[in-house]
């Protein structure tokens, strides 16, 4: 992040305020969670979802550090209704400053915040062409990888491009070595200055790295932010460097509580979609503001 540059975190949230003053909140409906302990190594992925009572839906990860551990012993076994009522804006200030569990709902919120306007305007973002939010590889890229995508890994191995991932804990390095010996994985993430496209999930906002790893990967002409936490306004985002943001739209709400509560996959009760940066007609022109 430049010197002058506001941090992201309350970037996000003056745009909020400024959609919220012609787009009034709705309140939170349920926090809808996995029920199932985060048992070390046992997924690669899990997310929280914040239900508004207007029907929107904002997705969040929950698998940095102990976070599902802290939220299911928060708001599990049928606790998720104690956040009925809450404002999704209180709740949305937290990502600055809040504890690992307030952080996940933080951004569960600001999503389901986005999808509530977007809905409310019309506004459809563009479905994803394919599971990575578009992202096309060929022989002379160099990937570099923020977290893990193994379909990923496929379509670098298949376009004979290269491939450098960073992760960010030394367990999950380990992990993913073990399963895949021949892929360079580390914790450097100054090894991505040379790689001319990058693809990272959304955790950034969590975890507050997204500035960091723009910063790390100055030869990057494209850099995708993805993942189903990836539902947000992408103004702030697009303004700092990034080239594409992937996320994922709950389409049938009341399959998709079934699913998690089932522990259950909710893929089909969702859409992927890729928003381009040059493509973006901005908040301002979709708010009326």
């Amino acid at each position: 992040m430049s010197p002058n540059q506001t941090p992201i975190a309350a970037a996000l949230m003056a745009q909020l305020v400024s959609i919220s003053g012609r787009w009034p909140s709705p309140k939170v409906l349920r926090l809808h969670i996995p029920q199932r302990s985060g048992e070390p190594g046992e997924h690669d992925a899990e997310f929280c979802a914040i239900e508004l009572d207007d029907g929107a839906f904002g997705l969040s990860y929950i698998l940095l550090g102990h976070t599902l551990d802290l939220l299911l012993a928060a708001h599990g076994s049928g606790r998720g209704n104690a956040l009925a009522g809450a404002d999704p804006m209180v709740l949305a200030q937290r990502l600055a400053d809040g504890d690992e569990v307030e952080r996940a709902v933080a951004l569960a919120a600001i999503n389901a915040l986005t999808d509530s306007v977007w809905r409310r305007v019309g506004y459809q973002p563009p479905p994803a062409g394919n599971s990575l939010g578009d992202v096309v590889l060929g022989p002379q890229d160099h990937l570099g990888m923020i977290g893990f995508f193994p379909p990923l890994v496929r379509r670098v191995d298949e376009a004979g491009g290269r491939l450098t991932v960073i992760e960010m804990n030394a367990d999950m390095v380990a992990r993913q070595q073990e399963r895949f010996p021949k892929i360079h994985i580390t914790l450097d993430r100054t090894q991505l200055a040379h790689c001319n496209t990058v693809v990272g999930t959304s955790t950034m906002l969590l975890n507050d790295t997204l500035d960091d790893m723009l910063s790390a990967a100055p030869a990057a002409t494209r850099f995708a932010v993805i993942g189903p936490s990836a539902g947000l306004w992408p103004d702030a985002l697009f303004e700092r460097g990034v080239t594409l943001l992937g996320g994922t739209q709950v389409v049938d709400g009341a399959a998709f509580a079934a699913a998690m509560a089932a522990g259950e996959s909710w893929s089909g009760a969702s859409r992927k979609f890729a928003i381009a940066s040059d493509g973006w007609p901005g908040w301002q022109t979709l708010a009326g503001r």
